[in-house]
């Protein structure tokens, strides 16, 4: 995966700077990626939208009357569509996703977030209910679908809420994901994958049915895919007390092998229950992830 660019709007190097993952989200869609999130349905729905200017040859029941009475101006109301389409986000928040390389921007848990409250701002922009798990060791966040403003708010104080700490209970965390997901959705896991190779495709086989669409990210350091290049390294256990000191370079193409094959079995596995899968680095810039989102999400709808 490429570096991000370092004067990138999108830079995690930048966006690192924004606390408030409310004002990060609304920088990022609104600012750096204008129009992206003007696809918004509309529709016959219940909720109002927005007026906007009456085109000659309309069916006349889009105008709003009252209007024209007023200021004696033809303007056509529109409607978001109820579509009953939910966005269901999933990070992993175990100890791992604590690692932060010593050139990286952020931890790996700081740039799920980032991308998860962008993924979460796209979605209520576009009318979709958002549901949103968090977990480690156990649950740390657990906030059901719904739509709104003030829903919104509390998805991204849950997200902002995460702390990487103890081992990844993927088996345990999926089996309450898998029971609780509503009929229609798009699932976003965003997550290292880290001692989850062999468990999660078989807890995430609801991706082969029609009604839903999954997304899994996998973030990783950069120092985790090529080594940092130093003469010795203590190598420490995130998620135990292992310890190994050794040289990066006598290490490294046996490192660099079982590695890539780690990522290429992750990726044929998903793929095999008709999930999408992608790696992410932490300094990546964040528009691929959002444009890879915005891919999937389109084709569930």
């Amino acid at each position: 995966m490429p570096k991000a660019a370092e004067d990138s709007l999108l830079s995690p190097t930048h966006l690192n700077r924004i606390n408030d993952l409310s004002l990060l989200a609304r920088v990022v869609v609104d600012g750096a990626m204008p129009g992206i999130h003007r696809s918004i349905r509309q529709g016959r729905g219940n909720e109002f939208f927005q007026y906007r200017a009456y085109e000659p040859g309309e069916d006349l029941k889009v105008v709003d009357w009252k209007v024209y009475a007023k200021r004696d101006e033809l303007v056509a109301k529109t409607f978001q569509e109820d579509t009953n389409f939910t966005v269901f986000l999933v990070i992993d928040a175990s100890a791992s996703m604590g690692y932060q390389g010593g050139d990286a921007p952020c931890s790996k848990l700081r740039y799920a977030c980032m991308l998860g409250a962008c993924f979460a701002y796209l979605s209520h922009r576009q009318g979709d209910k958002i549901g949103f798990f968090g977990y480690g060791d156990e649950t740390q966040q657990w906030i059901r679908p719904a739509s709104g403003s003030g829903h919104l708010k509390r998805i991204l104080t849950g997200i902002a809420a995460l702390e990487a700490k103890g081992r990844g209970e993927h088996e345990k965390a999926w089996d309450q994901v898998a029971n609780v997901l509503p009929g229609r959705s798009m699932v976003v896991f965003l997550s290292d994958f880290l001692d989850a190779e062999d468990t999660l495709s078989n807890r995430m086989r609801f991706s082969l049915s029609s009604h839903y669409e999954s997304l899994c990210l996998q973030i990783l350091d950069a120092e985790e895919i090529n080594l940092p290049e130093q003469d010795a390294l203590r190598f420490t256990e995130m998620e135990g007390s292992r310890e190994v000191s050794t040289s990066p370079d006598a290490i490294r193409e046996d490192y660099l092998r079982e590695m890539n094959r780690f990522v290429e079995g992750l990726k044929e596995k998903m793929n095999s229950i008709s999930a999408e899968f992608e790696t992410f680095h932490s300094d990546q810039d964040l528009g691929h992830g959002l444009r890879r989102f915005l891919g999937v999400r389109n084709r569930a709808k």
